[in-house]
């Protein structure tokens, strides 16, 4: 039950955070994902175990680089 808790997280999470492009900044998500109390440790560790469900991006045109996510049906 507590995978299926934080995929709806991470789903609400992403949602919440999502920008124009339909990518959302993975500290943003970080945060969101703390106000629902969900405890993830590392946040990139957190989200591979959803590849089903998120894909994930670094910016590295963008100093220090920055990481974004996005779901998969929602191209």
């Amino acid at each position: 039950m507590e995978n299926a808790e934080n995929e709806k997280a991470l789903t609400e999470a992403i949602t919440a955070c999502t920008n124009e492009d339909g990518w959302a900044n993975l500290a943003e998500i970080g945060g969101a994902l703390r106000e629902k109390g969900i405890k993830y440790g590392k946040l990139s560790k957190f989200i591979s175990r959803f590849p089903e469900l998120v894909e994930t991006r670094i910016d590295e045109s963008r100093q220090p680089p920055v990481a974004y996510a996005r779901l998969i049906n929602q191209t």
